[in-house]
């Protein structure tokens, strides 16, 4: 698990480094429950926002048609650890599609969810069927 969440960090310090496309910084404010970020990256639309318990977050990923992979991942550090959830979507006829990314990992039904979370951001790395590749990334304050 611990090389998992190594090599996961090292990707993601990767492509900070060397983007490949246009890239935005957006964050999510730290009060409000019901603050959303919404975002196109390209002709593919990104909706971040908080769960009601902050304990993760809800992405929705719109006009998925416009791209042949969407791929995000979520890293932050806890009690000085890195964590992160990463994934891929390769749209077929659905043009939406929803992610809840926990801060915290559930095995069996229960979870265990991370708290002192700091430097939590989320990215989204979108491949435009033109062969653009577009870069968003949200800052986090949890």
């Amino acid at each position: 698990m611990r090389k998992l969440v190594f090599l996961i960090t090292l990707l993601f310090t990767f492509s900070l480094l060397f983007p490949k496309g246009a890239e935005a910084k957006k964050t999510l404010p730290t009060r409000s429950a019901k603050s959303k970020i919404a975002s196109t990256t390209g002709k593919v639309a990104v909706s971040a926002r908080f769960r009601k318990d902050r304990r993760a977050i809800v992405v929705s990923f719109a006009n998925l048609g416009s791209a042949s992979s969407v791929s995000y991942m979520l890293s932050y550090d806890t009690r000085g650890t890195s964590q992160g959830a990463s994934g891929t979507i390769r749209p077929t006829s659905e043009t939406s599609i929803t992610r809840e990314l926990l801060f915290g990992t559930c095995s069996h039904g229960v979870c265990r969810y991370d708290s002192g979370i700091t430097n939590a951001k989320f990215v989204v790395t979108s491949k435009l069927n033109s062969g653009k590749t577009i870069v968003k990334t949200f800052r986090l304050k949890v």
